[in-house]
């Protein structure tokens, strides 16, 4: 499949993020409209901001350790899922997500998490042969009564593969497994490896996140996310991004990038649908 390239849209920076938010790697809005947001290491925390300045509101501590939390989603029930799966050297036999309710609603001051274990169905060495970095993880959506998970690629040569995986949502001991494959194309690793993921329930859109684009995955049927139409969107503006959520009510999408090296990142965007992904003709 090649894509549609999109005219590259601007990205709006809407404000910096705590100090404490600096490795911010996940990012979702609750039933109630309430942006959470983790780090990628440090304590097992979850912070809701404010919607004007993006300060923080409220932290919701687990009883739980932080490996290389990576990702987060919600179900259609408010439960939200965060993804402890982060992978670089793809050596981990560890891999887990944890459940927790709609987090607005927790009061305890520190909550234990149900966990969801899982391997996945490919991989059989830990780590694999070099060139064969094919099992790091950083993107996740929950779709359906299920968990998708999305790859970023560290092979080489580099070739854009993203592999998508589908995973129940129950807790327990669970395999992963391998249901499709796509590819972006030969270019930047930084450019084209995925850091995040979310997914319009109202539209039927899944974006995938870079560094600097986003992947459009529209007009598919079921979960059959790679076969409908692929666009591609060129942002215009490098940075460590991780983190990309649709915000129902503005018809846009959120994405914060971790701060590198004190100077780089550290915000919170908004960009707009481009118009053109609505068309399924």
């Amino acid at each position: 499949m090649y894509p549609s390239f999109l005219f590259s849209q601007k990205i709006i920076e809407l404000g910096s993020l705590p100090e404490i938010l600096s490795g911010s790697s996940g990012l979702e809005f609750s039933k109630s409209g309430n942006i959470w947001t983790i780090n990628d290491h440090g304590k097992p925390v979850l912070y809701q901001l404010t919607k004007d300045s993006f300060t923080i509101n409220k932290t919701v501590y687990l009883n739980n350790k932080i490996k290389d939390w990576e990702d987060l989603t919600s179900d259609d029930h408010g439960n939200f899922y965060i993804g402890d799966f982060g992978n670089n050297d793809n050596n981990r036999t560890d891999l887990k997500i944890y459940i927790i309710p709609d987090p607005d609603s927790i009061a305890e001051k520190i909550y234990t998490a149900k966990i969801i274990r899982f391997k996945l169905s490919d991989q059989k060495t830990f780590p694999p042969p070099k060139g064969k970095l094919e099992f790091d993880i950083e993107a996740m959506i929950h779709f359906n009564g299920n968990i998708y998970l999305f790859s970023k690629s560290r092979g080489n040569p580099f070739k854009g593969q993203i592999k998508v995986y589908k995973l129940t949502d129950q807790p327990g001991e669970h395999i992963a497994q391998l249901k499709d494959t796509f590819y972006t194309g030969e270019g930047l690793m930084l450019e084209n490896w995925i850091t995040g993921a979310t997914i319009s329930r109202q539209n039927g859109i899944l974006a995938l996140l870079s560094h600097n684009k986003i992947f459009f995955f529209s007009c598919f049927k079921g979960d059959d996310f790679f076969n409908g139409n692929f666009e591609m969107l060129p942002l215009d503006h490098f940075s460590q991004k991780e983190a990309i959520d649709f915000d129902d009510t503005q018809g846009t999408y959120l994405i914060t990038d971790e701060l590198t090296r004190g100077i780089l990142g550290g915000k919170i965007y908004s960009i707009a649908i481009p118009d053109s992904i609505y068309n399924c003709d």
